[in-house]
């Protein structure tokens, strides 16, 4: 069951369906704490009622997520065998309930789950004595209250418990509401807090107080404290938003120092443009030993200088890949409204009927109070976030060039801190698992399985507790309804090694990391990038080639200077890559779009280019690509890919592998490009619900037949036919189009990396190449052409350019390979050369003039910038639809002019260093290549292979 608010079902009892024979287990607990409330001399009568009502709905509230799956599971069982004989389902329900409130229900549930009421009981003694000793607490710390700021005293009006997990024996944070204000009960340490505000006060003395950050006012007592409460309050005005955000970043610095993480959305708050942080536990933590990724070693120094940067607070966006909640971001500066993903949740569907089961049902996250306005534009303000970061940097780093920085932190000796050891997520999955009636059937058996579960998580986990009594302790603690915590006091040991990591701090791998992960913030590229100003001066025509050259040898350097090197030889880099569930800034993963195997075609085309003369040679080039393609065999073999795709999946290793092997520049690259597709299974292509070409299905036909022309191989193209039938069965029609709905993108949308266009530039591949048979080609043929139809329908005449059905509003329509006219424009283009048919011209001419209109200078991407509209306006060259001219020397000279003058821009990151092809230098280096007019290198817009280039051949 979930909370009422978050389910469609409007009828749900506001006590939930199955509260009745829940209160009726747990009547002995919650009546023997309204016995010892009413002997409480020192609560008045309303304010032992208040507790009273809250301790009841808030264990009864816990009790049913535990026992819904067992009531549920035997309301079934009682109709199967015939208990329930009322006339009509609401009757037999209710008949249920009433029985389930009995003994003999009671004695049953002995007999089939032997520990269900003993634990049960074991979560209700716990958690009501858990309530009691908070009342004890407030009755004697009631005066001392009104110390806090609001000053909040008088009689208990309110109490909200399970403001959080439970921990150590049902305790949990609590919100008390009284005649005259709010106040937290926090059941741990707050020594920490205090030591904290004490160390912001000094390290922020120039700031203004009512606009530096802070942390909530406490009232420090033994093992427990009180907080004052924080109300949300949005930001008046630019001027406080930009101090909103650069008080981000001074949170950043503040974390770096400390070594503090669990930064998520829900323990900071903003005050108008102080950002509180309200809970900070977890300090002083140290990162712990990680075992060889078995990639390289280039890979592991990598890794590790992640680990160690500002990533680790969590208070930067990123995109969780866990289980159950793949693609959700829940850091304090991410976690944006409207781009986050539904969230599988179970609920009880059906309920107050005998059909009643548990059901899962897509949720949305609850609003938070992390952003300063309703609609936070974070990359308007992201600058603001690494200037804060740099100015109090180096404000620490001058302190403790003097010697005054390690005193701040004396006051900290002592106080105990949190170790997050397990992601919270898995402790709730492993306690669904725990409570499940098979489990509470046979509890040996489940905790065996737990124990295994839980030492396999230690191997991915690193610092996870591995030792069968820790997890047997952890296990106690799920099957008592907690979730384990562990603790540590901050020793002078701890504290100097803290500050001794804090000093080896490289501040430009810092503030490169802020400034990369802004793109985790935007799921989906719903946001555009900001437009870059085009150069000031008109384009200069002169010396183009040389200038060309210049820029590559330059941008080539680049990369190869920017390089994380192994003493193994082997290479990689640290970038944002676009992993399954959004970006991640993390070592290059293994795929084409932003990964290792797209800067190591970028270096080999450039070696190929060199050889003939028309790129200058670079030292240490045939190196680094050595390395390169060392992390990317290993990259390949170790590491799981689930996406098929073309650019992000599977199907982009094989066309890396091809197109090095056309390149002649990897012995054995056409093997290793059959081992890759090897791997592509029918039943991969049939689990896929991308559906696209960029991570999806779509993506793998083009590849597959490269792959059968380069190898003469048949046994290719019905992998490409398998393709072919499972986007046929996933087709859905609209007025006799055709479109995909995928799990990316409920709504069809046109674009080509993620859309219908796409899909049917492959279908039409598809249905032109030797696979299937005769009657399948003109399936898949006529399916493309029915594909364009809804392409077309979304062409708005009045701006030239096609809708976006992600933005209908918008009037700024997008002019990129990924979802706009660009890719459109591309695919057109190469189905016209192919086809002859008139209505791809009509397309090609459309895409083109948008283009055109559109111009150069926002951002140097293949995705989504000028480089994408250079590849465009070429391939109307190249394929004849577009006579040769001055034209093109214009479009060069002002291309290579914008970047001269502001150098490569990459998009939502900006000046966010990137090495990858479609989104980063790699693209801009490949553009250059192409650029010169005897170069027949293969783009990789469209998956293909250059004429000419065959085995290295100019």
């Amino acid at each position: 069951m979930v909370h009422a608010e978050a389910t469609a079902a409007s009828d749900i009892p506001p006590t939930g369906w199955l509260a009745r024979p829940v209160d009726v287990l747990l009547a002995p607990h919650l009546d023997a704490l309204t016995e010892r409330l009413s002997r409480m001399e020192d609560l008045a009568p309303s304010e032992r009622e208040a507790v009273d009502s809250a301790a009841r709905e808030a264990l009864g509230f816990s009790a049913q997520l535990k026992l819904n799956r067992v009531l549920l599971l035997e309301l079934h069982a009682a109709g199967l065998e015939g208990r329930l004989d009322a006339p009509d389902s609401p009757g037999r329900w209710a008949q249920f309930l009433d029985h389930a409130c009995t003994p003999g229900f009671h004695a049953h549930l002995r007999e089939r789950y032997p520990t269900l009421l003993t634990r049960l009981s074991t979560v209700g003694r716990l958690q009501t004595q858990a309530v009691q000793r908070l009342v004890d607490r407030f009755v004697v710390d009631r005066d001392a209250l009104g110390t806090l700021p609001g000053r909040p005293r008088g009689a208990l009006t309110r109490l909200r418990l399970g403001q959080g997990d439970a921990h150590r024996g049902g305790q949990t944070v609590a919100l008390l509401e009284l005649e005259d204000g709010t106040v937290l009960y926090k059941p741990r340490c707050m020594r920490v807090d205090r030591a904290l505000e004490e160390l912001l006060g000094r390290l922020l003395a120039p700031d203004p107080s009512a606009t530096r950050i802070r942390v909530p006012a406490v009232l420090v007592r033994a093992g427990y404290g009180w907080a004052e409460f924080v109300e949300h309050r949005a930001c008046e005005g630019e001027a406080e938003l930009a101090r909103f955000y650069r008080n981000l970043g001074h949170w950043l610095a503040v974390m770096r120092l400390l070594g503090g993480t669990d930064l998520h959305s829900e323990n900071l708050i903003a005050q108008g443009p102080v950002p509180v942080v309200v809970d900070v536990e977890s300090l002083f933590t140290p990162d712990p030993p990680v075992p060889p990724a078995g990639r390289g070693l280039a890979v592991d120094i990598a890794a590790k200088a992640i680990r160690g940067t500002v990533l680790r607070t969590g208070l930067l966006p990123v995109r969780s890949g866990g289980p159950g909640l793949g693609g959700l971001d829940i850091s304090a500066a991410g976690s944006l409204p409207g781009q986050q993903p539904r969230i599988p949740g179970p609920t009880i569907v059906g309920g107050g009927t005998d059909g009643a089961h548990l059901g899962m049902v897509l949720l949305e996250r609850p609003p938070a109070k992390n952003h300063p306005s309703r609609e936070p534009v974070l990359g308007r303000y992201w600058d603001q976030v690494i200037e804060g970061f740099g100015e109090l940097t180096s404000r620490m780093k001058s302190l403790d060039a003097h010697g005054d920085l390690r005193p701040l932190l004396e006051p900290f000796m002592g106080a105990v801190v949190r170790r997050i050891l397990r992601p919270t997520q898995t402790y709730a999955e492993l306690m669904r698992m725990l409570w499940h009636p098979a489990s509470l059937h046979d509890a040996p058996r489940a905790q065996a399985h737990a124990r295994d579960v839980m030492r396999r998580n230690a191997e991915v986990s690193p610092g996870a507790p591995a030792t069968l009594p820790l997890i047997d302790e952890e296990i106690a603690d799920l099957c008592s309804g907690d979730i384990p915590v562990f603790t540590v006091p901050v020793s002078r040991v701890l504290l100097e090694s803290t500050l001794s990591v804090w000093r080896s701090v490289d501040v430009a791998l810092e503030e490169a990391t802020i400034r990369s992960t802004l793109v985790s913030a935007y799921l989906n590229e719903k946001s555009l990038p900001p437009r870059v100003t085009a150069p000031a001066a008109p384009p200069r025509r002169e010396r183009l080639d040389s200038r060309r050259r210049a820029q590559l040898s330059a941008l080539v350097r680049r990369v190869l200077d920017a390089a994380v090197r192994g003493p193994d030889g082997t290479v990689t880099w640290i970038s944002p890559v676009l992993a399954e569930f959004g970006w991640a800034v993390r070592p290059l993963s293994a795929e084409l779009y932003s990964g290792q195997g797209g800067v190591a075609v970028c270096l080999a085309q450039y070696q190929h280019e060199v050889r003939l003369g028309r790129s200058d040679p670079v030292e240490g080039l045939d190196a680094t690509l050595e390395g390169t393609l060392a992390v990317l065999r290993a990259t390949e073999d170790r590491v799981p890919v689930k996406q098929p795709g073309g650019f992000s999946g599977l199907a982009s290793q094989v066309w890396i592998w091809s197109t090095l092997h056309d390149l002649a520049a990897v012995p054995g690259a056409l093997e290793r490009a059959r081992e890759r597709a090897e791997v592509l299974t029918p039943e991969l292509l049939d689990e896929d619900g991308l559906l696209e070409v960029l991570g999806g299905v779509a993506g793998v036909i083009v590849p597959l037949l490269n792959l059968v022309d380069q190898t003469g191989e048949a046994r290719w193209l019905a992998l490409a036919a398998h393709a072919g039938r499972r986007l046929e069965d996933t087709a859905r029609s609209v007025a006799g189009d055709a479109r995909w709905e995928t799990s990316m993108f409920p709504d069809a949308i046109g674009g080509f990396a993620h859309g219908t266009a796409g899909i049917g530039w492959a279908l039409a591949r598809l249905g032109l190449s030797a696979a299937g048979s005769a009657a399948d080609r003109r399936r898949w043929r006529a399916l493309s052409e029915r594909a364009f139809d809804f392409v077309e329908g979304l062409y708005r005449p009045e701006f030239g350019n096609w809708s976006d059905v992600r933005r209908p509003e918008a009037r700024d329509q997008l002019t990129s390979w990924c979802h706009g006219s660009t890719g459109i424009g591309l695919a057109a283009a190469d189905l016209c050369a192919r086809t002859g048919e008139a209505r791809y011209q009509q397309l090609f001419q459309r895409a083109r003039s948008a283009g055109l209109r559109e111009g150069l200078g926002w951002t140097h991407t293949l995705c989504h910038g000028d480089l994408g509209l250079w590849e465009l306006l070429e391939a109307g060259r190249r394929l004849a639809l577009e006579p040769q001219g001055a034209e093109r020397e214009a479009l060069d000279a002002e291309l290579l002019s914008g970047l001269e003058a502001r150098g490569p821009v990459a998009g939502l990151a900006r000046d966010a260093f990137s090495p990858g092809l479609m989104a980063g230098l790699g693209g801009v280096i490949h553009t250059l290549l192409r650029m010169h007019p005897e170069s027949r290198l293969a783009s990789p817009l469209l998956l293909g292979r250059a004429p000419g280039v065959d085995r290295g051949a100019p």
